[in-house]
């Protein structure tokens, strides 16, 4: 194992999770779709790569989804829109 300081200012994750309808998840909130206007959205203001936009499969709160959390400063979004990304 080789250990390294971790190559981003921030990482943001976002939950894309999508249990198809099994349960309630971030998929059925359109998960997938804040994730891309996100990644979007730091391309286009030039803070990517430095900040890193993630998609993850489960944050543990799909219930609360769309779940969005930004390291390292401990900041968890929940209930996140695509209209709130687009204001941003």
């Amino acid at each position: 194992m080789k250990e390294e300081a971790i190559p981003y200012e921030k990482q943001i994750f976002v939950c894309t999770n999508d249990m198809e309808g099994e349960k309630c998840s971030c998929g059925d909130q359109k998960g997938e779709e804040v994730f891309c206007q996100l990644r979007t959205l730091a391309k286009e203001r030039g803070v990517h790569p430095r900040i890193r936009v993630a998609q993850v499969k489960c944050l543990g709160k799909c219930s609360d989804g769309v779940n969005v959390m930004i390291y390292p400063d401990n900041v968890w979004y929940s209930e996140v829109t695509t209209q709130e990304v687009n204001w941003s």
